[in-house]
C-alpha cells in the first residue's frame, strides 16, 4: 500500500495590487452607529494565495494574517489517507518540481522516470 503524502499547504505571493471592498459601519457626525455599512473600493497589495492538498485555496491579504494563520512557517507533510502529520516538508515547491520535470523531459530525448 503506497501512502499518499502531501504538504499541508503551499503559499505563493501574488504580484502587484488588487481592489478590495472595505465595509465601514454607518455613523452620524457624532460617531453614533446608525446601522448598515458604507462600502469603499481600495487598492491594496495583492496578498498571497494559499493552496491546500484537497484542491481548495484561499487568498490572504496581509502579512499579519499570514503569520496568525501559521502560513509563514514551513508546512508539514500530511498523510492524506489517515490525516497523520508526517513531519517537516522539504523546501522544494510542488510548482517548481513540476516545472523542473517539464524542462527535463522537453530537453531530453531519453525517457526519465521520476
Amino acid at each position: 500500500m503506497q501512502e499518499h503524502i502531501k504538504p499541508r499547504f503551499e503559499v505563493h505571493k501574488l504580484e502587484g495590487t488588487a481592489m478590495k471592498t472595505i465595509a465601514k459601519p454607518k455613523t452620524d457626525k457624532k460617531g453614533t452607529l446608525l446601522g448598515g455599512f458604507d462600502y469603499e473600493e481600495v487598492e491594496v497589495d495583492a496578498g498571497w494565495m494559499v493552496y491546500f492538498p484537497n484542491g481548495s485555496s484561499i487568498r490572504v491579504w496581509t502579512e499579519e494574517e499570514m503569520e496568525r494563520q501559521g502560513f509563514l512557517n514551513d508546512p508539514h507533510l500530511v498523510n492524506m489517507e489517515t490525516g497523520d502529520d508526517m513531519g517537516a516538508a522539504s523546501h522544494t515547491s510542488l510548482k517548481s518540481r513540476s516545472e523542473q520535470k517539464e524542462i527535463v523531459t522537453k530537453s531530453s530525448k531519453v525517457h526519465h522516470v521520476t
